[in-house]
């Protein structure tokens, strides 16, 4: 093998020379060690991001609930962006990395077009955060006028928007006076040239959109915090007046035995803690990534000149792609439960089977035990008691049926079905032949 393949001062040369291009190379000469970090580190990052953000599209279009609001259209819209940019590092910056001119020259068209739609996308999902959080806004402060700014037309017209001022955005960085180009030796993005007035537009688009998130969380935040209080303040009144009432009866000279056992009187636990906590996480992890990605860019070339500190920089850059579906798996209990089923679905079949049987045979049970009931305190002479089940559910989602089967006797029994999930419409009927009673109840 050449001795120049890992001799740091001449790094150019061996760059262009076939016999570095091998594993041993890569294993021993000392800048390709170097890539082989970066480009294993890098993999990692943008598979997860990859993956988590696809997931996040089959979650979403798993639940007709989920894909008809309009508020998880711009979830769909973020994460393809973040699925193209991560697949625009994948087949483009990881083998530049790893090959460097070998592959691409820095100045190679090629390098140029990859860029733009990359910028395109990028532009795209920070105007796409923006939207987000402006959709949050009016959905919790203006929440009677949301129907009309955010229905499905004006949706889609407003996301669409977003690309196409993305694109507008990225469009200079076609031309020669603003080209932002990959520099595998340095592993960074930089400017072509680097006093570029395109800086500024970046800066601008950027910088914005960060401070309509800043204010748009701090609004919503406040407001759910107000929510909380008032909340708690009408729990407190309602307890307090229940008690008044109980020491009223109590006074009259009722037997305490009889008192209905009311909920004691306590300072209520605020309802809306957690929801505070989640919507405060959500918010902090989704800006500080994004402050951090776009803020480090702009000013770390003008104070350093370490690769490695470079490496970090673009790291964050794949990080924030995967930070957005990290969040929303984490604080969406929709997304993952929809995501457990797709990911566990023969388990929870094989669970779901197993618990239906269990709670028929404990419904036929009780069934019989009042008919029996009924028999021996001689109240019915021919009376036979038919249970009806009817409901509708999503076979993946099941229900809950709370039935009560009332006949003259007074004879009850109770059946819990639980089908991981809810039901639509569920109708539990009880007929008696002998009396011509029926008692229908639904949940």
């Amino acid at each position: 093998m050449n001795e120049t393949c890992g001799n740091r001062s001449i790094f150019k040369e061996w760059r262009r020379d076939p016999e570095c291009l091998t594993i041993w190379a890569l294993l021993t000469a000392e800048e390709r060690r170097d890539d082989l970090i970066a480009v294993s580190i890098w993999s990692v990052m943008l598979s997860f991001a990859l993956i988590s953000n696809i997931l996040i599209l089959i979650g979403i279009a798993r639940s007709a609930t989920m894909r008809s609001a309009t508020s998880y259209w711009f979830i769909i819209s973020l994460a393809i962006c973040d699925i193209v940019m991560a697949i625009i590092s994948i087949v483009h910056l990881l083998p530049a990395t790893a090959f460097h001119s070998q592959y691409v020259d820095k100045s190679a068209w090629r390098n140029i077009i990859m860029l733009f739609f990359y910028d395109l996308f990028w532009y795209t999902g920070v105007l796409q955060l923006g939207l987000m959080a402006c959709n949050r806004f009016v959905s919790i402060v203006y929440p009677m006028e949301y129907k009309w700014m955010f229905s499905r037309g004006r949706s889609l017209a407003i996301i669409f928007f977003g690309y196409f001022l993305g694109f507008l955005v990225s469009l200079p960085t076609l031309f020669p006076c603003c080209h932002t180009l990959w520099d595998s030796s340095m592993y960074i993005t930089v400017y072509q040239p680097m006093d570029t007035w395109y800086k500024y537009v970046d800066m601008s688009v950027n910088s914005l959109t960060l401070l309509l998130m800043i204010v748009s969380y701090a609004v919503i935040i406040i407001k759910v915090r107000e929510s909380g209080r008032a909340m708690a303040k009408y729990q407190l009144t309602i307890r307090t007046r229940q008690a008044n009432a109980m020491m009223n009866i109590s006074e009259n000279g009722c037997n305490r035995g009889q008192l209905f056992t009311g909920p004691s009187v306590r300072p209520p636990r605020s309802q809306v803690s957690k929801k505070e906590m989640r919507l405060f996480i959500q918010f902090f992890f989704v800006s500080i990534v994004f402050l951090m990605t776009w803020s480090t860019w702009q000013w770390l070339p003008y104070v350093s000149d370490s690769k490695w500190a470079y490496f970090i920089m673009t790291s964050l850059f794949f990080i924030n792609n995967s930070v957005n579906p990290t969040v929303y798996l984490l604080f969406n209990t929709q997304l993952r439960r929809e995501l457990h089923y797709l990911l566990c679905r023969h388990r929870v079949i094989s669970e779901n089977k197993k618990r239906r049987t269990l709670i028929f045979n404990n419904a036929n049970g009780d069934e019989n035990g009042g008919a029996r009931h009924s028999n021996r305190s001689g109240e019915e002479s021919n009376g036979r008691s038919n249970v009806k089940v009817t409901g509708s559910t999503n076979s993946r989602r099941g229900f809950f049926i709370r039935s009560s089967i009332c006949s003259t006797s007074s004879a009850t029994s109770s059946a819990f079905l639980n089908f991981n999930g809810g039901a639509k419409h569920v109708i539990v009927e009880h007929h008696d032949e002998g009396e011509n009673d029926s008692s229908v109840s639904a949940v």
